[in-house]
């Protein structure tokens, strides 16, 4: 596949399809006419018609007599260049798209054209398909904005020509817009309404309330309508709501839109009615509850739709039936007692109460439902109204929503921690390993240090495994042996799966290598291996194979998503109760489980999905109900060596320096630790506790600072503001990171000249990041995060 010739083929595809339509012109602006005799030649064969000018002067004086659809404009131009031409241009000509060309690695101007208002940019050399997609995006995006605007006019004048109230509000529940209607509701102007919360607006309890339902709102993503009341003036209005949930383009909430109608009078009206007509009609054949009606032996006279839709009966089969037919023997007794609650209130026409229980229907199958009784007379005779709604949906909801709140509150822990625990392990590996070097091998106490040393290992390795169960860790992927990784792990599977379950390990000979992280592997093997315990409560086989195989293009065409070639696959099998193909096609939803309370989060194989899918790998599940389940992950097979985990650590005497460091570390061990390490490696420290002592430092100094080694979080002026400022006063100085919070990094957006590395690290692993970033020629990148 070529993807040029694809984006080429696609734009010529929609020129065509545009070419019915009137010419459309291209004003383009360049210098050099071998380049604008180009650029029109392309633009000729996508359907476009072109005027030229020779640089930003001519330009503006074309736009005096011409209207193009766009302009291609070079940014480097004599008289008056693309920037000063682009300034002209959009100060008397706001809408014509403009698209700047510019030479390859002068991307500061680009992103300078962007900022005053260029549409979009495209870097010499460049190809058809990159000037046709620049000019039809910029044209496309163009009349996307003329769209929005004339809709955003109707949508303001729907919005302020109703009575009802409509505003839309952010996710901290201020009033972004409100409309005159509105406003007058709450008998306030919109300018005191705008940028106002409920708490501003709204009595204390009044505002929690509403607080309280927009969280719920947010939380759920769904829509709610509902009745409210507000106090305007002293009087108290009825208002009918419906609020729901906004989201952008990728689909994220960002906030709450809402429209209320004041039915204050239509309440009035309403009651007015319900008390001239019967009282005993409480209930419509339309309400989406179930609604049944019994005489005082508890045998049906009405019976729904809605009743027949959630019980299975119809009509005729239910009335004449006594109502608790419609649930089980040990819940009929609770049914009686609470018919027997409701009599002594029948006096009063209508009273109730609701209940809980489990409803049973014509098929036999069980489900939760909320039962409201009210009793009612009519001739001296009592009847009771039973409305029943189908909380299947809700209580599933619940312990979901309860899951997923669950596993916030251990990816908040996760976050919290981390910085933490990897500056102590970054001390306590990093001075073991020290005291080792010095004590050499033959030394008393050189293997109780080495415990110490393994010890913070597996502290290490804890806190990526908490990191990881939050959601929050960082992926170091190395070329590795799946059969080294899963037999590392046999020990801690048979200490999970116990005794009554046989393990057998089918581990295939002359595996290829894969690239992934091995915790993610052992934590992808330890997940199935649960799952399928949980599949064999009364003891089974488990078995876990490995083995090369090759993807072929048959196995792709049943398998979308899966990638042909060389794999390594990992099965995990049992002979447990199976699945159904119903359940099979939900089992990777997150939170989706079939075991029962407290049993499972139904994270699980989401989580499995989640790694493989992230390592570029493939994951099939079977099943059989009664016999049992494989899941089998497909990991690229990879030519490179096998890395070392680095367990036995180097000797940094081979990485010395004599350059200047200037350290900046809050951590007062880790900073001690950092400057003993560079210092044995014969480099001059400058330490600093924060980044205003830094700078004190930087200023004072009068030799060379070579190298700036700083953390990223810290109290006051973060690491890379740190950087810029100190780069601007030294070029020449090289950056390097080093933070324990590597999920909060965008490696993306630090410098170019940059290098990060991840705490905890070994003072090898310093050694070598600091002597590589040193010795790294200004602008190559050096985003590779480095840690244990």
């Amino acid at each position: 596949m070529n993807p040029i010739l694809d984006a080429e083929r696609d734009w010529s595809t929609r020129a065509r399809d545009d070419r019915e339509g009137a010419p459309r012109e291209i004003l383009i602006v360049d210098d050099e006419e071998d380049v604008r005799w180009l650029l029109a030649t392309m633009l000729r064969e996508y359907g476009f018609e072109s005027v030229e000018a020779r640089d930003g002067q001519e330009a503006l004086e074309q736009l005096e007599v011409r209207s193009p659809a766009a302009i291609l404009m070079d940014m480097r131009m004599p008289v008056l260049d693309g920037i000063s031409a682009l300034k002209k241009i959009r100060a008397d000509h706001p809408d014509v798209p403009i698209v700047m060309i510019t030479a390859y690695g002068d991307i500061g101007s680009a992103v300078e054209a962007m900022k005053i208002g260029a549409s979009d940019y495209v870097t010499k050399p460049f190809s058809n398909a990159h000037i046709v997609r620049a000019v039809f995006g910029a044209l496309e995006r163009r009349a996307a904005e003329k769209a929005w605007r004339e809709s955003y006019v109707l949508l303001r004048a729907i919005v302020e020509g109703t009575d009802d109230l409509v505003f839309v509000k952010d996710l901290q529940g201020r009033y972004l817009m409100i409309n005159a209607a509105g406003a007058r509701l709450l008998g306030r102007s919109v300018e005191e309404i705008v940028g106002k919360g409920a708490s501003d607006l709204f009595s204390p309890g009044r505002a929690r309330e509403i607080m309280e339902r927009e969280r719920s709102m947010i939380a759920t993503g769904g829509t709610v309508t509902y009745e409210e009341t507000v106090e305007i003036a002293g009087a108290v209005r009825t208002c009918l709501s419906t609020t729901g949930v906004y989201r952008d383009h990728h689909g994220g909430i960002v906030g709450l839109i809402g429209i209320s109608r004041d039915i204050t009078e239509r309440k009035h009206v309403e009651k007015a009615l319900r008390d001239s007509e019967a009282r005993f009609r409480s209930l419509a054949e339309t309400a989406s509850d179930a609604i049944i009606s019994a005489d005082r032996s508890g045998t049906i006279v009405f019976w729904n739709g809605a009743a027949e839709s959630m019980f299975g009966y119809g009509e005729q089969e239910a009335v004449g039936e006594r109502l608790h037919f419609l649930m089980r023997e040990q819940y009929r007794a609770m049914c009686q007692a609470e018919l027997e609650h409701v009599r002594p209130a029948a006096q009063s026409h209508l009273a109730g109460r609701t209940v809980e229980l489990h409803g049973l229907r014509k098929d036999g199958t069980e489900f939760p439902i909320e039962i409201s009784l009210a009793a009612w007379k009519k001739s001296d005779e009592t009847f009771y109204t039973a409305i029943i709604r189908d909380t299947t949906a809700r209580k599933g909801f619940e312990e979901q929503l309860r899951q997923s709140q669950k596993m916030e509150a251990v990816g908040q822990l996760a976050g919290g921690i981390a910085h933490d625990f990897n500056n102590l392990l970054t001390a306590i590996l990093g001075y073991s390993e020290l005291l080792l070097e010095k004590l050499g091998e033959t030394h008393p106490l050189f293997e109780d240090v080495a415990e110490i040393r393994k010890a913070g290992e597996r502290g290490a390795a804890l806190t990526q495994q908490i990191l990881a169960f939050g959601r929050k860790q960082t992926v170091l992927p190395r070329v590795l042996d799946l059969n080294t990784v899963v037999t590392r792990g046999e020990k801690l599977l048979r200490r999970v799966i116990g005794e009554d379950i046989a393990i057998r390990m089918r581990l295939g000979h002359g595996l290829g290598r894969v690239k992934a992280d091995p915790v993610q592997i052992e934590e992808i093997v330890l997940n199935l291996a649960v799952n399928a315990r949980d599949a064999m409560p009364q003891g089974g086989t488990l078995t876990i194979a490995t083995a090369s195989v090759v993807l072929d293009s048959e196995f792709v065409r049943r398998h979308f998503g899966s990638e042909p070639g060389r794999h390594v696959s990992i099965t995990v099998q049992d002979t447990g109760c199976g699945m159904t193909p119903n359940v099979l096609t939900h089992i990777f939803e997150p939170f989706f489980t079939t075991k029962g309370p407290d049993k499972g989060t139904g994270l699980g194989l989401s989580t499995v999905y989640g790694i493989v899918k992230q390592s570029d790998g493939y994951i099939t599940v079977e099943s059989t109900p009664g016999i049992g389940t494989t899941v089998t992950t497909y990991w690229p097979a990879v030519d490179d060596p096998i890395e070392s985990a680095g367990a036995v650590p180097r000797s940094v005497n081979g990485l010395k320096g004599t350059e200047t460091i200037l350290l900046v570390e809050d951590e007062t061990g880790v900073r001690d630790l950092i400057q003993r390490v560079l210092e044995g490696c014969g480099y001059t420290v400058l330490q600093a506790r924060d980044a205003g002592d830094a700078i004190a430092i930087e200023e004072t100094h009068r030799g060379p600072i070579h190298l700036l080694l700083s953390d990223i979080i810290m109290p006051g002026l973060n690491g890379p503001d740190l950087a810029q400022r100190i780069v601007r006063r030294r070029p020449a100085i090289k950056v390097l990171y080093a933070s324990g919070f590597a999920n909060r990094i965008d490696l993306g957006s630090l410098s170019r000249s940059a290098s990060f590395i991840q705490k905890p690290f070994t003072p090898e692993i310093l050694a070598t990041n600091v002597r590589e970033c040193l010795d790294r020629h200004v602008g190559q990148t050096g985003r590779e995060s480095a840690s244990l």
